[in-house]
């Protein structure tokens, strides 16, 4: 199989918002993610058919923004559960950066979904949950008009898996759940995680 045609298993969470400011959650995952390797990072198969990592540093993180307010509720909930699923499904090429897509779904005025998902051999889950909290605290300092600080993101180098060699250090730490104060910004916070197999790169 060519590297082009491999695709990686994913680590998929979906969070049901409320009043979120599109471009500007966007610039929070921006300014959380742009100062790491991660949205830059893609894989290769080296001649000892081992994954390595590589920097496109043209790559950037992007948010997908779509509304489906003119969708009845029920619809909007098999569209999504189709989405999921068809995303699950797919899994990710490893060659192409940024190993991650997410999307931010408006569901009605105030209410949204935001689905993320990346390669498991990008960072680990709990890795992915430290970056889901470091997007909504620098949400919350972008829309007081501050700037986020970096985030002091400890490293960590991931465990091979078996057919991939180290890829290098990824994001960790201890992690909290991702969450909202009463009244804030992103009130009504509901977070699930989701699994998804995917394809096993060979």
């Amino acid at each position: 199989m060519s590297a082009i045609s491999e695709e990686l298993r994913t680590e998929q969470f979906v969070m049901s918002l409320r009043g979120v400011v599109p471009y500007v959650y966007e610039q929070a995952w921006q300014s959380v993610l742009d100062g790491t390797p991660l949205p830059r990072t893609a894989l290769h198969r080296g001649p000892d058919g081992l994954l390595r990592r590589t920097l496109r540093p043209e790559a950037r993180f992007r948010l997908q923004t779509v509304d489906w307010r003119a969708t009845r509720a029920e619809v909007q909930d098999a569209r999504l559960a189709e989405r999921l699923a068809g995303e699950s499904a797919a899994g990710l090429p490893l060659d192409r950066a940024p190993l991650m897509c997410a999307t931010l779904i408006r569901r009605s005025d105030r209410d949204w979904t935001f689905a993320w998902r990346y390669a498991r051999e990008l960072m680990d889950r709990r890795a992915g949950l430290r970056i889901l909290e470091e997007a909504a605290d620098a949400y919350a300092v972008l829309l007081r008009g501050g700037t986020p600080r970096r985030p002091a993101t400890t490293s960590r180098p991931r465990t091979a898996s078996p057919g991939t060699a180290s890829p290098g250090p990824a994001p960790a730490g201890t992690v909290s759940p991702v969450s909202a104060s009463p009244g804030g910004p992103l009130v009504g916070v509901r977070m699930v995680g989701v699994r998804t197999p995917g394809p096993v790169a060979r």
